[in-house]
């Protein structure tokens, strides 16, 4: 849902409350009411109201917000995080991206890791190489995606576009130059990282496949493949 949508159904949600609280054929409540009770009640809605509609047009308008560390320690946090930021005008498309990545990645390696149980025996050395593998790799890429989001968090919508345009304020060109280069740079590094994510992605898939190939390809492809896997989290873990 995008954030003029969002902005428009909590605006209309709070008139729809203020109607039914003080309109006289539905609760029709008043300050100016006999009853202590009904004109309390009728003060605080209005105060609640005018909380709610300060306090949540303001957090809208500034959108999500940049999170800490500490807000994403579990992998659920990293997709939460990633959710918020599928409004984004600019940066939507990238925050959907890696919220798709993040269900697949955890679907891919777990059909991997039960495949390599389907072919060698669970405490062997062969299953425990495997395995350890697979779970290296979904674990940096797990924690790409933490900074993926971390990073996403500080996106702007209203900055990004106002330094889109910064040839026609009055604020020194170089300055906002460096600015956008910083969003670019960033960018440039989400987008990095979708793609190192996929190809991962792809690389659990076809380990999955090899092993539960009735037809058993030799350990000479397995093995290459196991290596392919191995350096992707090794590029995954430089990204950090």
């Amino acid at each position: 849902m995008n954030q003029k949508l969002k902005l428009l159904l909590w605006n209309l949600a709070i008139v729809l409350v203020a109607v039914v609280t003080y309109s006289d054929g539905l609760l029709g409540l008043r300050p100016s009411d006999p009853s202590i009770l009904k004109a309390g009640l009728s003060i605080l809605i209005g105060l609640g109201l005018g909380a709610a509609l300060i306090g949540g047009n303001i957090r809208l308008l500034r959108g999500p917000g940049a999170v800490q560390p500490r807000q994403l320690e579990s992998a659920a946090d990293v997709a939460d995080t990633m959710r918020r930021l599928t409004g984004s005008r600019y940066f939507g498309d990238l925050a959907k991206t890696g919220v798709e990545q993040y269900d697949r990645l955890q679907a891919s390696a777990r059909r991997a890791t039960q495949a390599i149980h389907l072919k060698f025996q669970r405490g062997s050395m062969s299953a425990g190489r495997y395995v350890g593998a697979v779970t290296a790799a979904e674990n940096a890429a797990m924690d790409n995606m933490k900074t993926m989001a971390l990073r996403m968090s500080v996106f702007s919508d209203a900055e990004y576009e106002r330094l889109l345009n910064y040839k026609n304020d009055d604020i020194p060109d170089d300055i906002q130059e460096q600015q956008l280069a910083l969003y670019d740079k960033s960018l440039n590094y989400v987008r990095r990282s979708i793609s190192v994510n996929e190809t991962l992605i792809l690389k659990l898939d076809t380990l999955a496949f090899d092993m539960s190939d009735a037809a058993a390809k030799d350990a000479v492809d397995t093995d290459a493949l196991l290596e392919e896997i191995s350096a992707l989290t090794s590029e995954l873990k430089f990204y950090q």
